[in-house]
């Protein structure tokens, strides 16, 4: 009989998303990792063929998180050309990512965060770097911002400045999902977005 072919790109995602989910259901600091390989389906021992420990399965998680999101904004832009169009569209995925993906995500970093400072734990804390993400994004919105501005469409405004409040927005918005999610409708949110983030620069 031929040798089971393991899928090791996929088991590790399957753990990831078992670690996520036993995360925000017991905490960061009450998840052990017999835990987690009880709700991937593994044993303890095939987990730590994988994983060193929590903190190595939550870093995988916000990497996997951070090049999807890469992926496609890298898709928006070079599939449209409009500056307004791509505000619109990046900021619709943002929002859509948030109510559809990240609300538990999100979360077990606020936990995941506060228990590396907690414990002191350079490693935890270390691996959320939203200082780089910020600015990887407002290079983004903020080159978008130009772009319209060169070509007539949009008013004179700060650019860096204009990017740094949308990203303040989203990130607000992001914080009230998490802690009041139904108070939050996406769909209505996503208009009050455009009407207030875009059509403000639009001449």
């Amino acid at each position: 009989m031929a040798p089971k072919i393991v899928d090791r790109q996929a088991k590790r995602e399957r753990i990831v998303g078992a670690a996520i989910t036993v995360f925000a259901q017991k905490g960061v600091a009450n998840t052990k990792m017999i835990d987690i390989a009880r709700a991937a389906g593994i044993g303890k021992g095939t987990l730590y063929e994988y994983f060193r420990n929590k903190e190595d399965i939550f870093a995988s998680a916000y990497d996997t998180m951070n090049r999807e999101m890469e992926q496609q904004i890298a898709a928006i832009l070079s599939a449209e050309a409009h500056p307004a169009r791509q505000l619109q569209m990046i900021f619709d995925y943002s929002l859509d990512y948030f109510s559809r993906e990240a609300v538990e995500f999100s979360s077990v970093m606020m936990d995941f965060w506060a228990e590396g400072i907690r414990r002191k734990n350079p490693e935890m804390m270390g691996v959320i770097n939203l200082k780089e993400i910020y600015d990887r994004y407002r290079v983004i919105i903020a080159g978008i911002v130009r772009k319209g501005q060169e070509q007539g469409l949009f008013i004179d405004v700060d650019a860096v400045s204009y990017a740094s409040l949308a990203i303040g927005a989203l990130d607000g918005l992001l914080l009230q999902l998490v802690m009041s999610p139904e108070l939050i409708d996406i769909t209505r949110m996503k208009a009050t977005f455009k009407q207030t983030m875009i059509q403000c620069l639009e001449k």
